[in-house]
């Protein structure tokens, strides 16, 4: 801010003493080209200090400011030698289109944005350079206006100018987050700052007026205000909680704005069209091929996100296991094929014994630990096609097709022995567990509840007997030392 504010009065102070007379020309666009360099490190501090959404939000207001820079280091460099009417043709280009990237910050999600390098941003990126051709040959190339817009062009650019500048304060307004409010209410003044010295420039007191007249002190002053917006900016801290939780914010204003660029392209190739066909038809196509990969991506991201909920509603988030309501499902559906088949489903239930003394002495961290080690050697044990779930807070429920009551019984055994023969060892000291199971089968769909029914009541048979034991639902027990088949070597885990 200091530097901005010494720059400042330098450039009054040159406009006053030397004017349009030389060196001044020169000296007013170097002290500009300064201060554009002073707002690049801005912007680059002021994304050092934020997070998610705040720093891609200022890593492109540095990017638009570096397109503002080339452009005034490309007239800067006019003062000192005559240049072909190409350079004066660049110089304008960059200073007419030097917001393009900051307008991209309209696609950033504040639920989603991490700051890093989002491929549909890139995309959006190239999107905009697309809109940047089609408006130089728009703007430029067809009115034959040379280094300046064309009379018959300036009201759809002051339009265009108008609507990025009018989405920011839009977009202030309807979000509901804090930062956004914050970013793009600035942002959306100073862009209506900028619009209006255009207008002044070109239609205003500043036509036909030379670099180094007086009206070179508003482009300071519309360069030292958002310095000073970059300098002060301060990450705001996370908003008090609700009580009640928000509904999710509408992100269709936000889609709209994806849309805007394609249409821009398209309205302005309709134009050129009539000039050059070719040209027209080049602009179309790459926005059509930069739209096309954005829906791709965009697509792709959707399928993944539908397997992922996919996935969380059927599983247990704390053992990978399939949760309650999925190995029900799956407790019916082998039940319904096994009607036709004329087999029968084996059900193992299984509860962890003695396992609130483990959370009572050391800690529920501990205990979770203990279920997933518990949970992964159950999965270890039983056949590819069975089927484990968390049925409730220790207790497991096996799904084994085509079983009968005694090797539904030996499957059991082989769990619980399994289980039996860890080691598991929590702070350097050893915990042992086990598990008591209750067995049962079934032949038809209508008895899924009398089935887990059955086998809940051999459960507590088990617990009843001693723990550490299978019982089946007939009443026989098979004793912990009884072991159809043990492992052959003792599992060893360390928490």
């Amino acid at each position: 801010m200091t530097a901005a504010a010494a720059l400042l009065l330098a450039h009054i102070s040159v406009v006053a003493t030397l004017g349009i007379t030389r060196p001044g020309p020169f000296l007013s666009d170097c002290i500009q080209l300064i201060m554009g360099g002073v707002m690049i490190f801005a912007c680059f501090q002021a994304s050092e200090r934020s997070e998610g959404l705040a720093r891609s939000f200022w890593r492109l207001a540095a990017a638009s400011y570096m397109v503002w820079w080339l452009g005034q280091s490309t007239s800067t460099s006019t003062d000192l030698f005559v240049a072909p009417a190409s350079v004066d043709w660049v110089a304008n280009l960059f200073f007419s289109f030097w917001f393009a990237p900051l307008a991209m910050a309209m696609f950033l999600d504040p639920d989603n944005e991490e700051g890093g390098l989002d491929p549909l941003i890139a995309l959006d990126f190239l999107q905009a350079i697309v809109v940047c051709v089609a408006a130089y040959l728009y703007f430029f190339y067809l009115p034959k206006a040379g280094g300046r817009l064309g009379n018959s062009v300036w009201t759809p650019y002051l339009v265009a100018y108008v609507f990025v500048a009018g989405a920011f304060l839009v977009r202030a307004i309807a979000s509901r987050s804090r930062v956004v409010r914050m970013l793009f209410g600035r942002m959306g003044l100073l862009l209506a700052l900028s619009v209006f010295v255009d207008v002044l420039y070109y239609y205003g007191p500043g036509q036909n007026l030379k670099t180094g007249a007086w009206f070179d002190i508003l482009w300071s002053v519309a360069m030292v205000v958002p310095i000073i917006v970059a300098a002060t900016w301060k990450q705001p801290e996370p908003a008090v909680v609700y009580v009640e939780a928000p509904g999710p914010e509408k992100h269709i204003p936000t889609e709209i704005f994806h849309l805007s660029y394609p249409l821009l392209v398209l309205f302005m190739s309709l134009r050129i069209a009539r000039e050059h066909l070719a040209l027209a038809a080049a602009v179309v196509f790459l926005s059509f091929v930069v739209s096309s990969a954005r829906l791709l991506v965009t697509q792709h991201r959707l399928v993944l996100a539908q397997e992922a909920l996919r996935r969380e509603a059927s599983r247990d988030s704390l053992t990978s296991l399939w949760n309650r309501k999925a190995i029900l499902d799956i407790l019916q559906r082998e039940l319904l094929r096994t009607e036709r088949r004329s087999e029968s489903v084996g059900v193992i239930m299984a509860d962890i014994d003695h396992f609130k003394d483990v959370n009572d002495s050391r800690g529920h961290a501990a205990g979770d630990l203990v279920l997933r080690i518990i949970a992964s050697e159950i999965a270890a044990v039983v056949r590819p096609y069975d089927s484990v779930g968390r049925y409730g807070g220790e207790e497991f429920l096996v799904v084994a097709p085509d079983c009968s009551i005694a090797e539904t019984w030996e499957l059991a055994e082989r769990i619980r022995s399994c289980v039996a023969h860890c080691s598991v060892e929590v702070g350097g000291t050893s915990v042992q567990v086990s598990l008591s199971l209750g067995i049962a089968i079934g032949r038809s769909a209508t008895d899924s509840e009398q089935l887990l029914h059955a086998a809940d009541v051999a459960l507590y048979q088990a617990k009843n007997a001693g723990r550490n034991r299978v019982e089946p639902s007939t009443g026989r027990a098979a004793a912990a030392g009884q072991s159809a088949s043990s492992p052959t070597a003792y599992s060893k885990f360390w928490l």
